[in-house]
C-alpha cells in the first residue's frame, strides 16, 4: 500500500513537471511569433502636413549651403590648388546662380546678407551681376547693411574666419567693415545709375566660374 502511494506521488510530480515544461515551451513559442499590431496613425491632413513656421525657406537653405562650403573651403589646408579651387567655384557659382529667379522679400534679404562674405573671385563677379539684375528691389536691403553693418559672418562663424585664407585668394571669408562698405557703396551707385546685367553677360560669368 505504501509503495502504491509512493508511486502515485511520483506520478503526480512527473505530471506537474511535464505540465510546467510544456507551458514554458508554449510561452516561448508565442513570444517568438507574437508581433504586436501597431496602432493606426491618423492620416495627415492639410493642417498637419503644413510646414512649420520655423522651417527654413529655400533661400535660407541655399545661403546656408553656400556659407558652409565657403567655411570648409577656407579652412582646408590640404587643398589641391587647381582642382580644389575649381571644384569649389563650380559649387558656389551653381548655387549662387539659383538666386537669380528668387525675388521674394525674404530671398532678397538672404541674398543681400551674403554681401558680408567673400565668395571667391568668380562668385564675386556673379554676385555683382545678380545684384544689378535685381536692381531697385534689392537696394533697400543693401542700404540697410551699408548703414547698420553686417557682422553676421563673425557672429556665426567666429573670429578665425576674419583671418586671410590662402584658399580664398588670400582674403578672409568674413569681410571687414571697410570692405563691406566699399562693396555696398559701389553696388548701390551702379543700381542708381541704371546699370544692369544682361542674360548673355550672366551666362558668360556663370560659365567662367564653372571652368
Amino acid at each position: 500500500m505504501r509503495s502504491l502511494s509512493s508511486a502515485i506521488r511520483l506520478l503526480v510530480v512527473i505530471s506537474f513537471i511535464l505540465l510546467v515544461g510544456i507551458s514554458a515551451v508554449l510561452a516561448r513559442s508565442w513570444s517568438y511569433h507574437y508581433h504586436p499590431v501597431p496602432e493606426a496613425t491618423p492620416v495627415a491632413t492639410a493642417t498637419t502636413a503644413a510646414p512649420s513656421a520655423s522651417e527654413p525657406s529655400t533661400a535660407e537653405l541655399l545661403k546656408r549651403a553656400i556659407v558652409s562650403d565657403l567655411a570648409l573651403f577656407a579652412q582646408d589646408r590640404n587643398l589641391q590648388p587647381r582642382t580644389g579651387y575649381s571644384d569649389h567655384m563650380k559649387y558656389v557659382t551653381s548655387e549662387l546662380l539659383l538666386f537669380d529667379r528668387m525675388d521674394s522679400p525674404e530671398a532678397l534679404s538672404m541674398f543681400a546678407s551674403l554681401s558680408g562674405y567673400y565668395l571667391g573671385a568668380p562668385a564675386e563677379k556673379l554676385y555683382q551681376c545678380l545684384a544689378l539684375r535685381k536692381g531697385k528691389a534689392l537696394e533697400p536691403q543693401l542700404e540697410r547693411y551699408l548703414h547698420d553693418g553686417n557682422p553676421e559672418c563673425i557672429n556665426e562663424l567666429g573670429q578665425d574666419f576674419s583671418k586671410p585664407s590662402g584658399s580664398l585668394d588670400g582674403y578672409a571669408l568674413c569681410s571687414t567693415s571697410q570692405q563691406q562698405e566699399k562693396r555696398l557703396t559701389d553696388l548701390i551707385a551702379r543700381i542708381d545709375n541704371g546699370e544692369s546685367c544682361a542674360d548673355s553677360e550672366l551666362a558668360r560669368i556663370s560659365a567662367s566660374g564653372r571652368k
